[in-house]
């Protein structure tokens, strides 16, 4: 092979992590015997449940979106909406905020981990059934020596998961009650780890038991978590590492008194926060890139109020990527048309989906997280010194830092020294250089390190002799990833510097 073909301009089309419509997210059961299926890609009005919570419910579908069974946190229902044999008497609560959460046994796919808390830390506890479903001729039902097996007292009604970085394992979080530790179970093939993973972080939940009540939610690709505590009118966002368990760098926002926060969700590409207050009736967005915590807790914006006054309970992303919202005692869901763009341009309508005469209350389904993670397709083209190409932006090969830093290693000259003869050869170009990171650690962290790291670059141009006053340098951090961050490989692709000549 001759030489120069090594420079030839390639493209690499990258895998879409794209959610489906089929996907275990696809069926809803919630409020006052309302329903909704996605699996068409739209929102349809279900009215067969025969749920009636006021908060808790869970719903769990196979991969191809067919129901399996669902939960008030107390009662199990099948998919034919009949309550399982074994599938009474658990001690979740429909009062508790997240009552329950499914996670499918990632060692036996026919089993299904049912956890349940009740509501305002009651003595019952955090507790775990087992749904086998091969019982009952394959409609399922809890296994009798795994049903209500409890594993931690006092906990608050804060409840999610996701998947572990592996991609395999899963964690389920949760919050103890007066305290400031989060507690984290795996979930492995081998079964459910009974010694959890502790981490302090954050305010003390105390106060009142209104204080156990509002949501935890984990972002689609499982590098945050945030809560709400409802008495305190306080939002907490945390970094997630989802290798090992912990939380950290927390940040606290807050609502004026009265507001009383409840729902919580991300925005499917993870750079936008959502918060309900149901006490007013609105919903609030922060820009989670906005690059310091004192930028994110000003970023808050008021994007939507039901009108008339009506409380606004859970918000839930869906499979079509937009986020969904109850609004109390109304026989409709309402709706965020756009939740990835910024400000009221996200579009808020509170009467989205009609309920077939079935009412909203405050809850909707607890999912895994990592249902919604969702990665478009994109292109990655390479920098060629033999072919210059303006108005693109083309990837550096081989820039190459120090772990968590902007010192860029020596074997980083070799890719750097080819911009360098290339501008030389037309004096007339300039170049604009963009820092990008995978979204391990801290966002804000990683703005700035993108930033540093496109100026490291800019520096060793002009180091060589490339005026200053022809380059120009940003950083975005994590928020613009060109493949999937649940890989190794996908990471490494996302750790870039790219430039763009003009």
């Amino acid at each position: 092979m001759k030489k120069q073909t090594l420079y030839i301009l390639f493209s690499i089309l990258i895998t879409s992590f794209g959610v489906s419509a089929q996907s275990p997210a696809s069926v809803w059961y919630f409020g006052q015997n309302a329903g909704v299926d996605f699996s068409s890609g739209s929102p349809k009005a279900l009215s067969d449940g025969q749920l009636n919570t006021e908060e808790g419910c869970v719903t769990i579908s196979n991969q191809k979106g067919v129901l399996l069974f669902y939960t008030d946190g107390v009662s199990v229902w099948n998919a034919q909406h009949k309550r399982m044999p074994n599938g009474s008497g658990l001690f979740g609560s429909p009062s508790s905020t997240s009552s329950g959460v499914v996670i499918q046994h990632p060692g036996n796919p026919n089993q299904f981990f049912l956890f349940t808390v009740p509501a305002t830390a009651d003595t019952a506890g955090f507790r775990y059934s087992m749904v086998d479903m091969k019982l009952d001729s394959g409609r399922g039902d809890i296994l009798p020596s795994l049903k209500n097996i409890k594993l931690k007292h006092p906990v608050t009604e804060k409840l999610t998961s996701t998947l572990h970085r592996n991609g395999k394992d899963y964690w389920l979080l949760l919050h103890e009650w007066m305290s400031d530790v989060f507690i984290a179970y795996r979930i492995t093939a081998q079964g459910l780890q009974t010694e959890p993973v502790l981490s302090s972080g954050g305010s003390i939940h105390n106060g009142t038991t209104l204080n156990t009540q509002g949501y935890m939610k984990v972002n689609p690709d499982g590098t945050n978590v945030a809560l709400a505590l409802e008495e305190s009118n306080v939002i907490e966002l945390f970094d997630f590492d989802n290798e090992s368990g912990k939380v950290s760098a927390p940040i606290s926002m807050s609502l004026p008194q009265g507001s009383y926060v409840y729902g919580i969700e991300f925005s499917p590409d993870g750079s936008l926060l959502y918060v309900s207050a149901a006490g007013t009736g609105e919903i609030f967005q922060y820009n989670l890139q906005a690059g310091s915590e004192e930028a994110i807790r000003a970023s808050a914006t008021l994007i939507g109020a039901t009108n008339p006054k009506a409380w606004v309970g859970a918000l839930q992303i869906a499979m079509d990527g937009k986020i969904y919202f109850t609004v109390y005692k109304t026989p409709y869901l309402g709706v965020i048309e756009n939740p990835n763009i910024p400000g009221i341009g996200c579009g808020f309508n509170q009467q989205a989906v009609e309920l077939q005469g079935r009412l909203s209350t405050l809850g909707l389904p607890t999912f895994s997280q990592h249902f919604f993670y969702q990665q478009e397709n994109k292109k990655i083209e390479y920098f060629n010194e033999a072919k210059v190409v303006k108005g693109k932006s083309l990837v550096l090969k081989n820039i190459l830092f120090d772990f968590a830093k902007a010192t860029l290693k020596p074997s980083s000259s070799v890719e750097l020294d080819k911009v360098v003869r290339a501008m030389k050869a037309d004096p007339t170009l300039k170049v604009k250089i963009a820092g990008h990171t995978d979204n391990i650690g801290n966002k804000s962290f990683n703005i700035t390190l993108s930033k540093n790291r496109a100026k490291a670059v800019s520096d060793y141009l002009v180091s060589k002799g490339i005026a200053a006053s022809s380059i120009t340098t940003e950083g975005f951090g994590s928020s613009v990833p060109v493949a999937g961050n649940d890989t190794d490989a996908g990471r490494a692709l996302n750790r870039r510097v790219e430039i763009m000549f003009q």
